[in-house]
């Protein structure tokens, strides 16, 4: 859900890809919002808002969803507007939060890394929210109530295009008390184009 201060000028549902098969039934909802807020110069922000698939067979789907929002936020960036995407990646966007987080108690392979060249091609990079002197993990496995040791990773992050500047991201520390993932946030600035 998208809230704005801001006029939101139009908002629309955008399918995505799904598996075949069985698990297709588990993923009929998959989908991604776009929202356009006017900006300067005729320019927009175009926000997404996003759940990509997970616990599919191999993790190639959510790898063809995360494609098909590339391609539609570098068709925006070409025409010049200013393009941010935020939410569940259901892939290890750290490349290993284990690194960060330490071994979990039990083995899971749901969340995949992202693979190499994703992004090849594209205007639009990933900001992974993570503060490395203190880590905090977005998400855990929801199988059991949150102890220590659990599987914890940072699935849920952002992605932006050239002409957005990061200024900040990380994820806030809940504890996970509301839910299996801990929001994210992100401060940012529109860079005007020349």
């Amino acid at each position: 859900m998208t809230f704005s201060k801001y006029n939101i000028k139009s908002a629309t549902r955008r399918e995505l890809p799904i598996e075949e098969g069985f698990r297709k039934f588990l993923d009929l909802d998959r989908c991604y919002s776009v929202n356009r807020i006017p900006a300067e110069g005729g320019k927009e922000l175009v926000l997404y808002n996003f759940h990509l698939s997970a616990y599919s067979k191999d993790g190639s789907i959510a790898t063809e969803q995360l494609k098909l929002l590339l391609t539609d936020m570098q068709a925006e960036y070409a025409k010049g507007n200013y393009c941010i995407a935020g939410g569940d990646f259901n892939k290890d966007i750290l490349g290993d939060s284990s690194k960060y987080f330490g071994k979990a108690d039990q083995e899971y392979s749901w969340a995949q890394p992202i693979p190499e060249g994703t992004f090849d091609g594209f205007n639009v990079k990933l900001v992974a929210p993570l503060d490395e002197e203190n880590p905090v993990p977005s998400c855990r496995n929801a199988d059991g109530p949150y102890h220590k040791g659990q599987y914890v990773l940072t699935i849920d992050g952002f992605l932006v295009t050239d002409n957005v500047e990061v200024k900040e991201s990380k994820v806030i520390d809940y504890a996970f008390r509301y839910s299996d993932h801990n929001p994210v946030y992100m401060n940012f600035v529109l860079v005007k184009g020349e």
